[in-house]
């Protein structure tokens, strides 16, 4: 996360919403930076932020995990769950060779349940389908498994299908929301924030009433936007990235300042993409190397920042696409 805890956001902009009215009466009008932008149009925004995050929890701690448990409910907890398709996918073997006999080109063609990972769910079944078919096909009547049918294979799929589209849908939705809400917060670098976010209007709101009441408790009594001892400007540092055979990035950099030996963290996003890994030296010119699985650059690296163990971002770095890699074996 950038400098203000998720948990203490609301918070500095209800206080805000606050100190407002009081300034206003001191003032003896209402207080409207450029844009317009006044007090409504805070709240307004403090209700758009609120209403995006409900939208995403709403998401993440329902929706998913209701699509999750029915997705769960068809496939089956594991492969001895009588609920399940998976555990009508362990019989079909043996059940094909007895009725082929062993040696039988159908009984040798059974398809491999292999890899049981999430996303091969439906491709596992659509292999079974298909073969299924041309088991029928040699039948004079369809097989069936105890009593489950290849309609029922069928049924299954369909459902498992749309629900795991389903579930893609809804992941990337809560993604958006996320990012719409981080927009409108506007807790980035300086120079990435839009004019139009909260964090921006609070920071003309401060300069506003810092020169309006000049040594005056209006202005001494402001509440703080970022956390006590953080800078008003992060430190940068210097990185390159360089993109790698089977969509792996290279990230390359040399840690900063000495005086962030607190730095845990080292953050990677790319699009959708948000990785984490430990940082394994704070020592000036102690380079480091990260290695991020699943990652394709398209342009420039989106961001790159190193965070406390709280997650707090403490720096960001800045693209150098000369920084040569390390001299190495």
């Amino acid at each position: 996360m950038p400098r203000i805890k998720e948990a203490d956001r609301l918070p500095m902009i209800n206080a805000h919403i606050g100190h407002w009215p009081e300034a206003e009466i001191i003032a003896g009008a209402a207080i409207v930076l450029d844009g317009p932008y006044g007090l409504p149009e805070l709240i307004a925004q403090r209700n758009q932020f609120v209403s995006l995050g409900d939208d995403v929890l709403l998401i993440l701690q329902t929706t998913l995990p209701n699509l999750r448990s029915q997705r769960d409910g068809i496939w089956g907890i594991d492969s001895e769950d009588i609920n399940g398709v998976w555990i009508r996918l362990t019989q079909y073997k043996k059940r094909v060779a007895t009725l082929f006999g062993a040696l039988h080109p159908l009984a040798r063609t059974v398809p491999n349940i292999g890899d049981v990972a999430i996303e091969r769910y439906v491709p596992i079944i659509h292999r079974f389908l298909n073969h299924w078919a041309l088991v029928n096909a040699a039948r004079p009547t369809p097989m069936v498994l105890g009593t489950f049918t290849i309609a029922q294979l069928q049924t299954a799929h369909n459902s498992l299908h749309t629900i795991m589209e389903d579930i893609d849908a809804k992941e990337e939705l809560a993604r958006l929301k996320n990012a719409q809400q981080e927009f409108l917060f506007g807790d980035v670098a300086d120079k990435k924030r839009d004019l139009g976010s909260i964090i921006a209007k609070l920071t003309l709101f401060h300069s506003e009433i810092e020169t309006r009441f000049l040594g005056q408790p209006i202005a001494a009594s402001l509440p703080q936007i970022f956390p006590p001892g953080s800078a008003a400007v992060l430190p940068e540092f210097e990185f390159n990235a360089i993109q790698q055979p089977g969509a792996v990035v290279k990230i390359i950099y040399n840690p900063p300042d000495p005086a962030l030996v607190e730095a845990e963290l080292v953050f990677l996003k790319e699009g959708a993409v948000e990785q984490t890994q430990p940082v394994t030296s704070t020592t000036p010119g102690d380079t480091q190397v990260h290695l991020f699985s699943g990652v394709t650059l398209v342009g420039d690296l989106d961001e790159l920042e190193l965070r406390n163990g709280d997650g707090i971002t403490i720096a960001r770095g800045v693209r150098n696409p000369s920084l040569p890699e390390p001299a190495g074996p």
